[in-house]
């Protein structure tokens, strides 16, 4: 608790080749020490490869629940997947695979599995996981992952609870974009009933997780004033710092995701000499989740 520990990671490493091309270039060029690997992403073997000329970058897992399709055999999880072998669509759909009683927890576990043995057959060693769309939050997946994950000797998760401080943080918004963040702040508050309960789960499995988590609140809306304002509030202890770099080509425009021009300002932030110095005005100390023992 005696230094600021900052964990800035990349999700959506193996995502997209502009992703790749962009999460290795800010490891290469700029300030980013940790990304988190999708296994059933189109460019996940483009990123394996790359991955091992960067031995520096800590490598983690990208659980992904929803949207793409399944590691696992369809035939093997045939409630967790549609006629085409493809993921619920949204976390609130998973959710309500759960609540119907369609989904087992039998069939999570597969699919877990499934990725996390993909990503560690490919011969990387992860750091830690994170979910895609933070679907962890949901009590039976966190369940799945705590099971099954020590398999592959990962104790180490996020911690979903994004910190941002509301008022504070707004004026340094973009003019248009203030309804966004509200928008996505108000998810945060939310979800902050369930931080005791995911925090004692945690801690009873013996597991690690950061004492502070930013970025979902700002998710596809930040800025160098935002930024900036930010990392003077990083507080003492470890806190984790959620990006997404990309470039915007090709397959990311035609790609499910909401995040489109936005990943080429975080790829530029994260290059940027001004956030560099902002870092080390404040003596803050760049780090993985490999490179870290508590939280």
């Amino acid at each position: 608790m005696n230094a600021k520990n900052l964990i800035i990671n990349a999700d959506d490493l193996g995502y997209t080749q502009g992703i790749n091309d962009a999460i290795f270039r800010c490891h290469g060029e700029g300030m980013l020490r940790s990304a988190t690997i999708m296994a059933n992403g189109k460019a996940f073997q483009d990123a394996v490869t790359r991955a091992r000329c960067h031995p520096r970058l800590g490598i983690g897992v990208h659980l992904t629940l929803t949207e793409l399709p399944s590691m696992a055999p369809p035939k093997e999880i045939p409630d967790l997947v549609d006629e085409k072998g493809k993921l619920p669509p949204s976390p609130s759909a998973l959710v309500k695979s759960f609540l119907s009683g369609k989904l087992s927890a039998a069939s999570v576990k597969k699919e877990i599995h499934c990725q996390l043995a993909r990503v560690v057959d490919s011969g990387i060693c992860p750091t830690h996981l994170d979910t895609h769309k933070h679907v962890h939050l949901i009590p039976r997946v966190l369940e799945a992952i705590l099971e099954v994950a020590p398999r592959f000797k990962i104790f180490r998760i996020r911690n979903p609870f994004d910190c941002t401080p509301f008022w504070a943080t707004a004026p340094h918004v973009s003019p248009g974009q203030w309804k966004g963040f509200f928008t996505q702040h108000t998810m945060t508050w939310i979800t902050r009933s369930q931080k005791k309960p995911f925090q004692r789960r945690i801690e009873r499995a013996g597991w690690v997780t950061t004492g502070s988590f930013l970025g979902i609140s700002l998710t596809g809306l930040w800025n160098p004033a935002l930024a900036g304002f930010l990392v003077r509030r990083i507080p003492w202890g470890t806190t984790e710092w959620m990006v997404h770099p990309g470039d915007h080509d090709l397959d990311l425009q035609r790609s499910s995701t909401r995040l489109l021009k936005q990943r080429e300002m975080e790829r530029d932030l994260l290059l940027s000499p001004l956030f560099r110095q902002d870092l080390l005005e404040q003596n803050v100390q760049l780090k993985n989740f490999g490179e870290i023992k508590t939280c």
